[in-house]
């Protein structure tokens, strides 16, 4: 599917309840949502929770591949979560990074909001899942 290239990106998951909370540092390329991909699912197997929600706190350059987008997608439209938040609060490519979350989560059937800052992005995810 894709050639090997070292991996560019840095992510750290932790659940805060039924939210998956995702630390990631772009740019990112195939290698890294291989990777990303991988923990994911190692994590939603672990904790055995479906029906999640995401925050996604993105620092750096978050801007992926066009492969890496694609094959984003399709891992997404298998995904259980519910709702992405997206917390720019760190993002230097704030404006492109929200075109491209605009694009990649409604094309995944998911609902999702970027959003300034992490209290923003928690009190949303909040009134999606009914809590």
């Amino acid at each position: 599917m894709f050639e090997k290239f070292k991996m560019h990106g840095d992510v750290s998951l932790n659940w805060q309840g039924k939210t998956l909370e995702i630390n990631t540092t772009g740019p990112w390329n195939a290698e890294f949502f291989m990777h990303l991909h991988e923990q994911l699912i190692d994590m939603v197997r672990n904790q055995q929770i479906t029906d999640f929600d995401v925050l996604l706190n993105i620092h750096g350059e978050a801007l992926p591949t066009p492969d890496a987008q694609n094959a984003h997608i399709e891992f997404l439209k298998a995904s259980s979560a519910k709702a992405v938040a997206v917390n720019l609060e760190h993002c230097v490519t704030r404006s492109m990074t929200q075109q491209v979350c605009d694009y990649v989560y409604p094309t995944a059937g998911l609902t999702h909001q970027c959003f300034n800052n992490k209290a923003q992005a928690l009190n949303w995810l909040s009134t999606q899942s009914g809590e």
